[in-house]
């Protein structure tokens, strides 16, 4: 993935340009629900951050009280009050004299306590990459848990070298994700890196952190495992960006982390992994899904016969099915390869293109849907603009691949941001009649292509699961659907209020300022459309409080990130 480091200040550059071109908004247009702004009354009166607030907001209610945490990518953690939005309190990370801290991975609460990972910068470069546990009642670290420095080396397949976790070219962007284990008194933590803008040598990294053993024995006891997807002590890399030769990589960057879940007495881990180098034979496990073990262990389980001669520009059908914990998407046969209006993949395999193009499969997170017949499927996005229905038992199995928006760009209207992609997210999941819907956000950075929210269901047909388009919004007919998701929206939510107790989904699309959607998930009706304050936040998860909705957002005319908060109100 190759997001460059100044991305966020991009973001914000486009927003404020926006913003004078058009100003604030209209009041909103209420449909089925109202919207009341909680908070901030006015840009003036609410507790402004002079950074981005990138990593999603958590609920904290063991004060008594509701109180919304906002990481803030300068290190601050803020508390805020859930109904005044006024501040309750805060905290500065700690760094070394001279740096400066960056947080981008959404933290994890375990009971009073918030595991916070972020990076330590001088001059503008990653130096460190740390743990610390907030004591979010006493309002400081825990000192029994020692700030942690995140360092590991692996010896590399070949065995004839090591792979460092190198910290200037490694990037927390997924969220912190937490595990109970029984007999244990805090469980595991897992945090994962990629890297910014594809910079060599990169890959990516998992570490699973004993909480026990931390709080015990002592930072230097706290890593229990690592994980290197592409454990190659050499990247020789000839273009600019590190992952169009298939070369090392495989990052897990998608903002919602690995996909964790039961399995039996213990739970799995589904992890995505972005561009690099696939190959079997070495170990290589760039753009995949892998699922592993909480040792960190893993085996992909592929037949050896069918992989003897595995080929990571074009694998072998045969091959990619056989393996039962390892997915490598694909074309079905009666496909034809992506083919983006540049050119630019016309004489490369599908693999290739993926590569070519940065439409890495390890942008999103999956999710795992039940079936009525007790089978289990997964439901993982590519930012190719395309959704991947997978056998969870056995990730080898794909039974469908459906294009859900157009790859940007045609021959009179240039992508303006390739890299995107169309789609990078989580998907939502809930069920109509018994019928599993999911529901996911596309974008497309060009003035040609519709992009929006599309709901999919689920369907058997003939004992296969397969995807059927249920509706898009908005209509893509219509020039909304050319004007709105031009760039990364939030990643959706649902709720169900009122008194049928509609599922409603609920997404952010950015802009000069940004526009609040609840769309009914049984019809595709739309619900509620409200315009922020501010710009909005892309790739953040709003945070959704009974009836109250948080929204990380900016001030285009200043730059300050805000939280905002509405009060949905049902209108029967």
């Amino acid at each position: 993935m190759k997001i460059p480091v100044g991305y966020f200040f991009w973001f914000a550059a486009i927003a404020l340009t926006c913003y004078l071109l058009v100003g604030f908004a209209q009041p909103a247009k209420v449909c089925r629900y109202k919207l009341t702004r909680l908070f901030p009354a006015s840009a003036n009166t609410s507790a402004l951050f002079d950074d981005s607030i990138i990593a999603s907001s958590l609920l904290d209610v063991s004060q008594g009280r509701p109180l919304i945490i906002v990481p803030v990518a300068n290190g601050l953690i803020a508390a805020l009050d859930g109904e005044s939005g006024d501040l309750a309190w805060q905290f500065w990370l700690p760094t070394p004299k001279g740096q400066q801290a960056q947080l981008i991975s959404t933290p994890v609460q375990i009971g009073n306590r918030l595991v916070v990972l972020y990076q330590c910068l001088e001059k503008n470069v990653r130096i460190s990459h740390r743990l610390v546990v907030i004591d979010l009642s006493q309002k400081k670290l825990d000192p029994s848990f020692p700030v942690l420095t995140l360092s590991a080396e692996k010896q590399s397949v070949d065995g004839n070298g090591t792979v460092t976790f190198n910290a200037s070219t490694a990037f927390s962007h997924a969220a912190v994700k937490h595990a109970r284990r029984p007999g244990s008194a805090w469980g595991t933590v897992y945090v994962a890196f990629g890297n910014s803008a594809d910079t060599q040598p990169f890959h990516g990294w998992m570490f699973e952190i004993d909480m026990d053993a931390w709080q015990k024995q002592g930072a230097q006891q706290a890593i229990s495992h690592v994980l290197l997807t592409t454990p190659e002590a050499k990247c020789p890399v000839t273009l600019e960006s590190g992952t169009q030769e298939m070369i090392c990589g495989g990052g897990i960057w998608s903002p919602a982390g690995p996909l964790l879940f039961p399995s039996g007495d213990s739970y799995e881990l589904i992890v995505p992994t972005g561009n690099g180098q696939i190959d079997l034979a070495r170990h290589d496990y760039a753009n995949t899904l892998m699922r592993v073990q909480p040792d960190l262990s893993f085996d992909p389980a592929c037949d050896e016969a069918l992989c003897r001669n595995f080929n990571p520009s074009q694998p072998d059908e045969a091959c990619m099915a056989s393996c039962k914990n390892l997915f490598i998407p694909r074309l079905p046969s009666s496909d034809t390869n992506l083919k983006p209006a540049n050119h630019e993949c016309d004489d490369k395999t599908f693999s290739e293109c993926l590569a070519w193009m940065d439409y890495d499969l390890g942008g999103s997170s999956p999710v795992k849907v039940g079936l009525n017949s007790g089978h289990s499927v997964l439901v993982q996005p590519g930012k190719d603009g395309a959704v991947y229905l997978i056998d969870a038992n056995h990730l080898g199995t794909q039974y469908d691949r459906l294009q859900i928006v157009d790859v940007c760009g045609t021959a009179i209207d240039p992508c303006k941001a390739g890299w995107m992609g169309m789609i990078v997210t989580q998907p939502t999941l809930t069920y109509i009649d018994k019928i599993p819907v999911v529901v996911i956000p596309t974008f497309v950075p060009d003035k040609t292509h519709p992009a929006g929210l599309v709901a999919l269901k689920i369907t058997v047909e003939e004992g296969v699961p397969r995807l059927q388009p249920f509706w898009r919004f908005p209509d893509p007919k219509t020039k909304k659907a050319v004007q709105t998701f031009r760039s990364h929206p939030s990643f959706p939510v649902i709720t169900t209020l009122g008194k049928n107790a509609d599922a409603v989904v609920w997404v952010l699309d950015i802009g000069a300022t940004g526009t609040l959607y609840g769309v009914r998930i049984k019809d595709g009706q739309v619900m509620a459309e409200q315009s922020l304050l501010g710009a909005g936040r892309p790739l953040s998860t709003p945070l959704i409080v009974e009836d109250t909705i948080y929204l990380a957002s900016i001030l285009p005319s200043t730059g300050k990130a805000l939280l905002e908060a509405y009060r949905i109100d049902t209108e029967e």
